[in-house]
């Protein structure tokens, strides 16, 4: 496709976008899949003009009227507007997970709101939730000999660890949490309950962290959550060799998820969100772990690709 007739093509699904204002009833719930329609057609839209070779900056300029009305919703606006300078605002994950809608009924936020929490994009964070909660809950009820430590790294607000029923955890058992976002460890604490007790916070950039970390472990169980979707490659080695090295115990497992190649959220994420994800596939992964004991899996959407070192 010609770079300009990608442009006129790319002006014209915003306007299409834009039109549904003023052509749909948004206050019928009904309207909802038709919004939705018109919201993928841009993303699709916005994917083909940037292959078509169209500079980054002429598509963020031409998609910024859609950006402004995507940010009457709520969860956008967390998007956008990352007071903490980073992307995996733990008060997004929050709000996927509760699955709320804070849009105003009737409005376009409102709809565009409803079509990402019923998206495979907003269901794969949930299911990374979902199997941090299961890594954490094996490691605790399989058979073992003493107290089992566990690390959350790019912890959040623990909604992995919240699920926890308390009654698995045994005495002398001990989680820590680390997160850049000292107000998200804070959050989990309020929010942990009973956990509290057993539980550490370690705030502060994860590579920084690795020295008070070690003096804690060593670990049964690491969690990355989705830290590897920002991290090079370089970062990422460097993680994985420190991980392994200085903060596992033999027997342990470390556990990261990423997003695989090619799924068509990835548009909208970056040029409607600034959401700016490193997505990786099965090799891709595999060549961070070379003579790694490594397991790959998908999630049940297929964007999450779930990732699992055996530590010996």
């Amino acid at each position: 496709m010609h770079s300009t007739d990608a442009l006129h093509r790319l002006s014209d699904a915003v306007d299409g976008f834009l039109r549904s204002e003023k052509e749909l009833n948004l206050a019928d719930p009904s309207a909802n899949a038709l919004v939705g329609g018109r919201f993928r057609a841009l993303g699709n839209q916005i994917g083909a003009t940037a292959l078509a070779g169209v500079p980054d900056e002429d598509i963020a300029a031409i998609v910024q009227p859609a950006r402004s009305a995507c940010a009457r919703s709520p969860l956008m606006r967390d998007e956008n507007e990352w007071t903490r300078g980073y992307p995996s605002d733990f008060r997004l994950v929050e709000h996927v997970l509760a699955q709320a809608n804070g849009g105003a009924p009737g409005t376009l936020g409102w709809h565009v709101e409803a079509q990402l929490q019923g998206s495979a994009l907003a269901q794969q964070l949930r299911n990374r939730v979902m199997h941090q909660t299961r890594l954490i809950g094996d490691c605790l009820t399989a058979p073992r000999n003493g107290p089992r430590t566990i690390l959350v790294i790019d912890a959040g607000a623990a909604p992995d660890l919240r699920a926890i029923p308390p009654n698995i955890v045994r005495p002398g058992d001990r989680f820590v949490l680390t997160d850049v976002d000292p107000d998200a460890l804070e959050l989990a604490q309020k929010r942990l309950g009973p956990l509290n007790e057993f539980t550490t916070a370690v705030p502060g950039n994860i590579f920084r962290a690795i020295p008070q970390l070690a003096e804690l472990g060593p670990y049964d169980l690491v969690l990355a959550n989705g830290l590897y979707g920002y991290l090079n490659d370089r970062a990422a080695v460097r993680l994985t060799e420190a991980v392994l090295t200085r903060l596992t115990r033999p027997g342990s497992t470390f556990y990261f998820a990423g997003t695989t190649p090619g799924n068509e959220f990835r548009w909208p994420l970056e040029f409607l969100m600034e959401w700016q994800v490193i997505e990786r596939d099965e090799q891709a992964v595999r060549a961070l772990l070379p003579g790694c004991d490594v397991s790959v899996g998908h999630d049940q959407t297929g964007l999450a690709l779930l990732t699992h070192v055996r530590v010996h």
